[in-house]
């Protein structure tokens, strides 16, 4: 029997029919964004049960979120009108658990919750021996502990030590350290991780045949969604359950493998027809997301990728227009115009706040554009809540700096800052009050080289109080020495002071949208009531239920789509990220981009900053390849 004839003529075009319409054996579906895999691998599975007489105990689908398997089972049962097929829906994670506890006797209990990885860490890194250096900062750093744990991730995800892997966060020897003591404490409490549920699954089903041929037979046919997100491991997996009929029909699109950090690569994606060399290939290769202008401007992006399939995709909607692209003097102009774009938006009938996107690489920066949308009204929800950039030992040295020098009357900034580049001023000479220069002179008159540093720290100081916050931040790292002082004190702890260097740049550039110390201090003050009221804002019970703007990162914004995306800050350092230098790594933040441009389906506004001075701002790279 045809399979067109069962499905609607208008609804399945030729690319879509042939993948639904594969028989027995290996194939890659090319599916790229908004070219209805889900609908592709629905059908499929209808067509296996009903055309091929496949039993559906023996089909597994396999996804990469609960939310994607739930999403999946749901729009096969209604392709089935509630009719109840015992396929088998879920996660990498959640079929190896069972596999492994059909073996092993694993319980949910023998599965680490997020609050004991992070107790974990905080109890290892508090007790690390001195030999070591350790001058890690954990109180209150979160960032520090979820980059920990991703690198801890990355050195399973791909089966190597963690000498193979360089950290970012810690020092090379504190990385090992933590990484031995974590897992000891794993071990020790008998918890097992995500990461580790793979590991022990590659080895029970290699070591154990009898278990291997048990699960081989139990799923006769295995759909991969998402397949660009896979890493070696989970791969390795999933090709010995396959044997030996091999299966396996993998959808998904190497131009949004954006996980590489997990172990994801593109290049497992593009080496499938090599592992499988009678394996069919297929390009869905209609997008009925997006305008044409929007999809052709995406793949100009794209094409710049040297690891990729090739691909010519048409959009549906054949429309030419849909993207835009303007620059700000600052940030907050930036913040200002997205504001004032949405409100043109809701000008327009039946529009709804839930049309409109804004994708952030990084969340760091959203707090100009939350402050402005909560003071004109407008709802909106942020996933994750921002960091504050203020809230570390750099800043608040910087922020103390800038408050003496406008007003000498806290104490506290004072001390803080005193020897922050090394003056050898005692606290036992420093006024228990308020005070003045000579009185700090005439308690440490005996040492002149002391007062030579206090003369030297107070005309700083003036000369501070009259700059704009760009100049005394920079001043404050060169003219005062503090970036020196950083360095030294890097050097001395084993440690690289590349972090707090870019902490630096990146509170310089904060600095650039402030004309004067005075209103960037309160803005600085400001900083934490509205990130308060963002979390107040998120947590309230019936914003769920709130027509809301999304305010989103790109990696958070995949598989998504809205009317309208708005991409800020599209400057170099931004995206591509500065961490990103290997060749790799910037085709992994063009795969990034590309992800987020293609959630637009009527309009793509792209914003970036555009500064005169040279050598400052620059306008993203990714700009010049698609203009």
């Amino acid at each position: 029997m045809n399979y067109l004839k069962i499905l609607d003529k208008n609804s399945v075009n030729e690319a879509q029919y042939r993948a639904i319409t594969h028989g027995a054996g290996a194939m890659l579906v090319l599916a790229g964004p908004g070219s209805g895999k889900t609908f592709v691998v629905t059908q499929r599975i209808k067509y296996l049960i009903e055309q091929h007489h496949i039993k559906p105990e023996d089909i597994l689908v396999i996804t990469f979120t609960k939310a994607a398997a739930t999403e999946m089972q749901d729009r096969f049962a209604k392709l089935n009108a509630g009719k109840l097929y015992p396929v088998h829906f879920g996660t990498f994670h959640s079929i190896f658990f069972q596999i492994l506890r059909h073996t092993y006797r694993f319980t949910a209990q023998n599965i680490i919750r997020e609050r004991d990885k992070y107790r974990f860490l905080v109890q290892i890194i508090s007790e690390m021996p001195e030999e070591l250096h350790a001058q890690v900062q954990i109180e209150d750093n979160i960032e520090l502990l979820q980059n920990l744990l991703s690198e801890i991730s990355a050195v399973k995800n791909n089966g190597i030590t963690p000498q193979e892997i360089q950290s970012t966060t810690v020092s090379q020897a504190e990385f090992e350290y933590i990484f031995q003591k974590y897992k000891q404490e794993m071990n020790r409490c008998k918890l097992i991780d995500f990461d580790d549920m793979v590991l022990l699954c590659r080895n029970l089903l290699v070591e154990r045949p009898d278990t291997l041929k048990l699960w081989q037979e139990r799923f006769q046919y295995i759909l991969v969604d998402e397949f660009q997100d896979i890493c070696a491991l989970q791969y390795e997996v999933v090709r010995l359950l396959a044997k030996p009929q091999d299966n396996l029909f993998i959808v998904g699109d190497d131009d949004q493998s954006i996980y590489g950090f997990r172990g994801s690569k593109p290049e497992i994606m593009m080496n499938f027809t090599k592992d499988y060399p009678e394996a069919q290939q297929v390009l869905l290769n209609i997008n009925y997301r997006s305008k044409q202008g929007i999809v052709d401007t995406a793949g100009k992006l794209i094409a710049h990728n040297k690891i990729r399939f090739a691909k010519e995709v048409k959009a549906q909607n054949k429309q030419t227009d849909g993207v835009n692209v303007y620059s700000f003097s600052s940030k907050l102009k930036q913040a200002e115009s997205i504001v004032l774009l949405i409100k043109q938006y809701m000008e327009q009938p039946a529009a709804k706040y839930s049309d409109i996107a804004i994708l952030y690489r990084t969340n760091n920066h959203t707090v100009y554009t939350a402050d402005k949308l909560m003071k004109e009204g407008i709802p909106f929800h942020m996933k994750e809540k921002p960091q504050n950039i203020y809230d570390n030992p750099i800043a608040k040295d910087i922020i103390a700096y800038l408050n003496y020098a406008l007003y000498e009357n806290c104490l506290e900034d004072f001390l803080r800052i005193m020897n922050r580049p090394v003056r050898y001023i005692k606290k036992s000479t420093v006024p228990r009050q308020v005070f003045r220069m000579e009185a700090l002179i005439q308690n440490n008159k005996s040492t002149a080289y002391v007062v030579q540093n206090i003369v030297e720290l107070y005309e700083s100081l003036r000369f501070i109080k009259g700059l704009n916050p760009f100049s005394a931040v920079n001043f404050i790292r060169k003219g005062i020495g503090y970036e020196a002082f950083l360095k030294k004190q890097a050097l001395e702890n084993g440690k690289d002071a590349a972090k707090e260097i870019e902490l630096l740049e990146e509170l310089m550039q904060l600095a650039k949208d402030f004309e004067t110390i005075p209103e960037w201090l309160e803005h600085i003050q400001n900083y934490d009531t509205i990130m308060r009221e963002i979390t107040q804002q998120e947590n309230d019970p019936n914003l769920a239920q709130t027509d809301a703007v999304s305010m989103v990162t790109m990696h958070s914004s995949k598989g998504l789509e809205w009317n309208v995306v708005i991409l800020p800050d599209v400057n170099e350092g931004v995206v591509p990220h500065k961490k990103a230098i290997t060749d790799n790594e910037l085709e992994e933040e063009r795969r990034m981009f590309y992800v987020a441009m293609t959630r637009a389906k009527e309009n793509l506004f792209l914003f970036y900053i555009q500064e005169k001075e040279a050598g400052n701002l620059l306008p993203s790279r990714f700009l010049d390849e698609i203009l």
